[in-house]
C-alpha cells in the first residue's frame, strides 16, 4: 500500500500536493469558525452581508451617510473591490435560500479554501519552471501545509486575496524565457499585477520590483526594449487596476474616489495605528515561517536574486516598503511570503546540494527535517481548529437562533469589544453602554427613542466583573431572565495569555420584556 501511495505520488506530485492542501483546509472550513481580527470581519462580511440586503454597517456609502444627517458624504480610506465582491456572494446565498448565518459563513470560507489552491498550484509551477522537480515539490508542499497558511487561507484577508493574481501575473513571465518574452507576455502579466492592485492598493509595489527585474535581466545594449517591457506592464495593470475600481464612478460620480480617500487619510493619520522598527518584519517572517525552515528560506531566497530576480525583487521591493511604512500589522506582509517559500526553496537546496558540511551531516540534516516537519504538521493541522473570538461569535449566533430578536443592548464590562452583529442576522443598530453609563437615564433614552428599537436582549461582555455588572442592570430591568453564557475559546484564552493586550471575555445573555420595561416609565 505505502509503495502505490509513493509511486503515485511519484507519477503526480502536484495533484497529491492540491489534494493535502485542500484536505486541511476543509478541516478549516468546518472546524475554524469566527474570525481571527477585527478587520478580517468587520471590514469585509460585515460590510458585503449588509449591503446584500440593502444596509450600510459601517456607513461607507453616501445613502447611508445622509441618513445620519450628512450633507456632503465622503469616501471613506476603504477599498471597496474585495467587500464588493463578498456583497456579491452574499447576494447569491439569499437568491437561493441560504439564509442561516453560520452555513453562509461556511461556504464562504469553502469558497476562500478553493481559491486559496492557485497559490499552490502557481507556486508549483513556478519553481518547477525554474529550478526542478523537487524544488518544486518541496515548495508546493510548503504552500500546502506550513503552520499557519491552511487557517489563513479560509479567512476573508485582502492580504491572503491579493496573492493568486500576483502570482498568475509571475508565472506570466517565468514560463517563457527572458529573450523569447513578447507584449502579449507583459500586457498577460499586467492583468495580475491590475487584478491584484485593484484588491489591494499596496500591491502596486510588487510592480515596481517588477520593473527593476526587467532592467536587472536586459541587457546593457537592449534597455530601450526593457524600457518598452516595463511600458506595457505598466499600461496593462493600470487599465485593470482602473476596471477594478470603476464602482467609484457609480457610488461617488468621480473615478478613484476611494483611492483618493485612502491616500489623504494615510497622509494624516498613519501615525495612529501600530507602529514598529524597520526590522519588525524580519521577525515576522522568520516566525510565520517557523524555524527552522524559515532561516533555510530567507537565506536561499537571497542567494537566488542574481537568477532569479523576477521572484525576489518584487517581493523585496513590497518587503521594504512596509517596513518603512508606519503603519506595522503582522497580516500586511503576507503577499510577499510566498515568493520567500519559493525563491527560499530554490536557494537553499542549490547551497545544501554544494555544501560540504552537509554533504557530511546527512544524518543531522535528516533529524532536524523530521523534527521540523512533525513540529510544523502538529502546528498546521492544530491552527484549523482554532475558533476565533468564539464567546462572541456563539452569542450572537444564540440571538439569531431565538427567532425573536427586536434589537440587543451590547454591555462592555471588561471588554469593548465589538459585537459581530452578522451572525444575528439583524441589522437593526443595537445598543451600547459601558461603566460610565448612567443605567437608568440610559433605559429612558432608549425607551424614548423614535429612531432605534428598544432592546429585548442584553448582553454583558466582560470577565471578572460580569457579576457585578448584571446585579446593577438587574436593579432597573426588573424583566432580566439569564438565556446563557457563551465561554471564550482555548485560543483566545490563549492570545490573552501570549499579551495582555488581547481581550478575552465571557459574554452573559439576558432575554428583557422591552413592552414591560418601557410601560413602567
Amino acid at each position: 500500500m505505502k509503495a502505490h501511495m509513493l509511486a503515485f505520488f511519484d507519477r503526480m506530485p502536484l495533484l497529491c500536493i492540491l489534494v493535502l492542501a485542500l484536505l486541511l483546509r476543509l478541516s478549516a472550513v468546518w472546524n475554524s469558525t469566527g474570525y481571527l481580527m477585527h478587520d478580517d470581519h468587520f471590514l469585509v462580511v460585515e460590510t458585503g452581508a449588509s449591503w446584500a440586503v440593502g444596509e450600510d454597517y459601517n456607513q461607507w456609502l453616501p445613502k447611508a451617510q445622509r441618513a445620519l444627517g450628512i450633507e456632503n458624504p465622503v469616501p471613506h480610506q476603504a477599498n471597496l473591490a474585495y467587500p464588493g465582491i463578498v456583497y456579491g456572494v452574499f447576494t447569491i446565498f439569499h437568491a437561493i435560500g441560504l439564509e442561516d448565518p453560520d452555513s453562509q459563513m461556511m461556504w464562504l470560507r469553502l469558497l476562500h479554501a478553493l481559491y486559496s489552491l492557485l497559490i499552490v498550484y502557481f507556486g508549483y509551477r513556478i519553481v518547477h519552471r525554474l529550478s526542478d522537480r523537487r524544488a518544486a515539490i518541496w515548495s508546493g508542499l510548503a504552500l500546502a501545509s506550513l503552520a499557519l497558511l491552511p487557517n489563513l487561507s479560509v479567512r476573508q484577508l485582502v492580504e491572503v486575496i491579493c496573492i493568486p493574481p500576483l502570482m498568475w501575473s509571475t508565472w506570466i513571465i517565468v514560463r517563457t524565457d527572458v529573450d523569447r518574452r513578447t507584449a502579449a507576455t507583459w500586457l498577460g502579466a499586467g492583468v495580475g499585477l491590475g487584478l491584484a492592485t485593484a484588491l489591494r492598493y499596496q500591491c502596486g509595489i510588487f510592480g515596481l520590483g517588477m520593473a527593476a527585474a526587467i532592467l536587472w535581466e536586459s541587457p546593457s545594449d537592449k534597455r530601450w526594449r526593457a524600457l518598452l517591457s516595463i511600458g506595457l506592464l505598466g499600461v496593462s495593470s493600470l487599465f485593470i487596476f482602473s476596471i477594478g475600481q470603476a464602482q467609484d464612478l457609480f457610488i461617488w460620480g468621480r473615478p478613484f474616489a476611494q483611492l483618493q480617500a485612502y491616500f489623504g487619510y494615510n497622509t494624516t493619520h498613519s501615525g495612529e495605528y501600530p507602529q514598529g522598527t524597520w526590522h519588525q518584519y524580519i521577525w515576522t517572517l522568520l516566525g510565520l515561517l517557523i524555524p527552522p525552515f524559515s532561516l533555510a528560506w530567507v537565506f536561499g531566497y537571497f542567494r537566488v536574486t542574481k537568477r532569479h530576480a523576477m521572484l525576489v525583487l518584487p517581493a523585496l521591493a513590497f518587503f521594504i516598503f512596509h517596513s518603512f511604512f508606519p503603519n506595522k500589522q503582522e497580516r500586511f506582509i503576507l503577499p510577499a511570503v510566498p515568493f520567500v517559500i519559493m525563491a527560499g526553496t530554490m536557494g537553499w537546496l542549490a547551497f545544501r546540494d554544494g555544501s560540504r558540511f552537509w554533504k557530511r551531516n546527512r544524518v543531522l540534516e535528516k533529524r532536524i527535517l523530521i523534527g521540523s516537519l512533525v513540529f510544523n504538521g502538529l502546528i498546521a493541522i492544530g491552527f484549523t481548529f482554532v475558533e476565533g473570538k468564539k464567546a462572541r461569535v456563539e452569542a450572537m449566533l444564540t440571538l439569531y437562533e431565538q427567532q425573536d430578536l427586536e434589537n440587543f443592548l451590547a454591555v462592555h464590562v471588561d471588554s469593548h469589544a465589538m459585537p459581530p452583529q452578522f451572525y444575528t442576522g439583524s441589522w437593526e443598530r443595537y445598543w451600547t453602554s459601558d461603566e460610565q453609563t448612567d443605567i437608568a437615564n440610559h433605559r429612558q433614552v432608549m425607551c424614548r427613542s423614535t429612531t432605534r428599537v428598544f432592546p429585548n436582549y442584553i448582553v454583558f461582555f466582560g470577565d471578572v466583573h460580569l457579576g457585578e455588572a448584571v446585579e446593577h442592570y438587574q436593579d432597573v430591568y426588573p424583566s432580566m431572565r439569564y438565556l446563557k453564557q457563551a465561554a471564550p475559546g482555548k485560543w483566545d484564552r490563549l492570545l490573552a495569555w501570549l499579551n495582555p493586550v488581547n481581550s478575552v471575555e465571557r459574554v452573559l445573555i439576558y432575554e428583557i420584556d422591552s413592552a414591560s420595561e418601557c410601560g413602567e416609565m
